[in-house]
């Protein structure tokens, strides 16, 4: 609503839903970038005046829907499940017997899996101290993903701006065009938060450096954390680039134990429940095995099926076959991959598909609060970007993010500093 009021208000204004008077307050609310009170306003109208209002609303939506993906996906779900999709099958229904059986397995996994992603190493250019290690949640900043991948062209043209007006290209295209979603939205509903849609795949796709590990690890932490995606009972964590030393056949029970082998024997028990499984596969890109979701032979030659987590296959097959829902049918998947290598999931079954943009807006400043213990370097080593168009516009990603902070800032902790000095082009940054 907050993409559409002005709209949505002319339009019910028109029908003589609203009178001249309201109409001007939302808009004044909408002028003044008062988006969220505006719209709230709007829809508090709506539902005072009655079903024909609220008739009109809905009638704005849909000619609105074209080019409003956010719109688009919520008309299309409740087209296919109706207003309310509280029907919909739940994922964590049918699990809690099951659960209790695993309880001991699934605290052991979450430990293990904390204990994994709960620090982030960082490399430095000391001798003295080649590898720094920190707490993810203290320097973890959050990223903004869109539920789309964008055209080549578009991202083209986006780094044409530079500085402020890149800065604000940005922002314009993300609320008027793109859906940004957090990360723990991926397997749920776009019309309900709440529901879970079960049995899913999701392709997140980025540039390099752009948080796509650090994404997973973040998602992986929380989950064990029992923050996000409760619905699943186990989550499961792969790098294509350690799948590539694979040379022979496996089955994905034992995929499986070679990373946690304290799974033993009673991954039979977890297969009962495929809904609540969650496998992740980082960077395909980096995977150099022949993975072709085109490629017809895969479905219709018995070497290539790999319908049961205990039949040894090739691993590009066991991965295909989780993706298109004939391994364990019912669970879910997530891919990350740089865009190079988007092409090869044309012809797999994604239900969802996203692009990490990475820092937008405040996210920029957020990443130097969190890498500074000191808050008044942070503050003078973000000025100094953002005073200069290029370093500021390498900053919406956090690689480049790790190099202005890791050159930026001994210049100034020094206590006697020389402005001259301090780099402001990518050539001084890099000397």
């Amino acid at each position: 609503m907050e993409g559409g009021v002005h709209g949505v208000s002319l339009a019910l204004t028109a029908e003589n839903q609203f009178s001249g008077k309201e109409h001007q307050k939302i808009s004044d609310l909408a002028d003044k970038g008062e988006r969220a009170d505006s719209s709230k306003l709007l829809l508090s109208l709506v539902m005072e005046k009655g079903s024909r209002a609220r008739r009109v609303m809905w009638e704005t939506f849909v000619k609105m829907r074209i080019g409003v993906p956010k719109f688009d996906k919520i008309l299309k779900e409740i087209q296919m499940y109706g207003s309310d999709p509280s029907h919909r099958s739940n994922p964590t229904q049918g699990l809690l017997k099951i659960l209790s059986e695993l309880k001991d397995a699934q605290q052991k996994h979450k430990e293990t899996l904390r204990a994994q992603t709960e620090t982030l190493r960082v490399n430095t250019i000391l001798m003295r101290e080649k590898v720094k290690v920190f707490q993810l949640v203290d320097r973890y900043a959050e990223l903004t993903v869109i539920s789309t991948v964008r055209d080549r062209r578009l991202v083209e043209h986006e780094l044409l701006a530079r500085g402020r007006d890149h800065e604000e290209w940005r922002e314009k295209h993300l609320r008027r065009k793109l859906e940004k979603i957090r990360t723990d939205q991926l397997f749920q509903s776009s019309f309900s938060r709440s529901k879970s849609k079960s049995g899913s795949s999701a392709a997140v796709a980025g540039v390099p450096g752009i948080g796509k590990t650090t994404m997973v690890q973040k998602i992986v932490y929380d989950w064990a954390m029992g923050k996000i995606y409760q619905q699943f009972q186990f989550v499961f964590s792969f790098k294509f680039r350690d799948l590539n030393s694979i040379n022979c056949r496996k089955n994905l029970r034992q995929l499986i134990q070679d990373q946690y082998p304290y799974f033993g024997n009673i991954l039979r028990d977890v297969w009962k429940n495929p809904e609540g499984l969650l496998f992740i596969f980082d960077g395909l890109d980096e995977f150099e095995h022949r993975i072709d979701f085109a490629d017809s032979q895969r479905d219709t030659e018995p070497k290539h099926q790999c319908p049961d987590p205990e039949w040894w296959c090739e691993v590009s097959d066991i991965l295909h076959s989780l993706i298109q829902g004939k391994l364990l049918p019912g669970c879910s998947v997530l891919v990350t991959t740089r865009p190079t290598a988007l092409h090869l999931l044309d012809k797999a079954k994604i239900s969802v598909w996203a692009e990490i943009l990475g820092f937008v807006g405040e996210e920029r400043k957020e990443y130097f609060i969190r890498y500074f213990e000191d808050q008044t370097v942070a503050e003078a080593v973000f000025k100094h970007v953002k005073e200069n168009e290029i370093l500021y516009t390498m900053s919406y990603n956090p690689s480049y993010c790790w190099i202005l902070a890791l050159a930026l800032g001994p210049f100034f902790t020094q206590r006697v500093r020389d402005p001259q000095r301090v780099p402001k082009t990518i050539t001084q940054l890099y000397s």
